[in-house]
């Protein structure tokens, strides 16, 4: 018999889910705040010119290519495509993005506070002539 504990397949998972989220991980992120939304990609492999960002359909998408280079290994191209659903109060036309030195893109959409006001409806009401009225 083993003097190690054994554990179930559900806590070695749970374990390895909880390490793949430390934030010193070099992972794509959103981050949805009351008044932005951002999104975080990391693309240290593509350059500002290999990257495409624009809104479509209530969708904000980034595509990044670049043709076959040359790598310690051989030879890599790489194409990808991301869709990220533009949330309620976000303005399309407010979305921008920023790459950094350090081939991080940043695109942010600002939030407008939704305004939920009172809607009064008329009541009509129909007399006894048939008359329709408005009180």
């Amino acid at each position: 018999m083993s003097p190690w504990p054994s554990f179930g397949d559900e806590v070695v998972l749970r374990s390895i889910d909880w390490l793949e989220n430390f934030p010193w991980r070099n992972e794509n992120s959103v981050r949805a705040e009351n008044n932005k939304y951002e999104i975080f990609l990391h693309l240290k492999d593509f350059t500002p010119e290999e990257i495409s960002v624009k809104t479509s359909d209530g969708y904000i998408v980034v595509t990044g290519q670049h043709e076959e280079k040359k790598d310690e290994y051989g030879f890599v191209s790489r194409r990808f495509v991301r869709r990220y659903a533009i949330p309620e109060g976000c303005l399309p036309e407010s979305v921008e993005s920023k790459f950094s030195s350090n081939g991080v893109l940043t695109i942010t959409a600002i939030r407008q506070p939704v305004i939920k006001r009172d809607t009064i409806i008329p009541v009509s009401h129909e007399g006894s002539s048939g008359v329709k009225s408005k009180l």
